[in-house]
């Protein structure tokens, strides 16, 4: 099951979960290694709020 999360993001890079395997969702927390997935790389120039949608594993995001 997917559904969208917003998140207030600080300028950067992000990582963001892709295998469904994080227990750090969406944030990828490098459990992606044994698997052919790869984490998002989100790069940001300043503050953004950003809306994220059809992650892998939605039932790990916070509520």
């Amino acid at each position: 099951m997917s559904r969208s999360l917003t998140l207030q993001l600080d300028a950067g890079t992000h990582y963001l979960c892709t295998c469904g395997g994080s227990k750090n969702a969406p944030y990828c927390d490098g459990s992606h290694k044994a698997t052919p997935f790869q984490p998002l790389a989100l790069e940001l120039t300043e503050p953004k709020e950003v809306e994220i949608s059809g992650m892998v594993n939605a039932q790990s995001l916070p509520a």
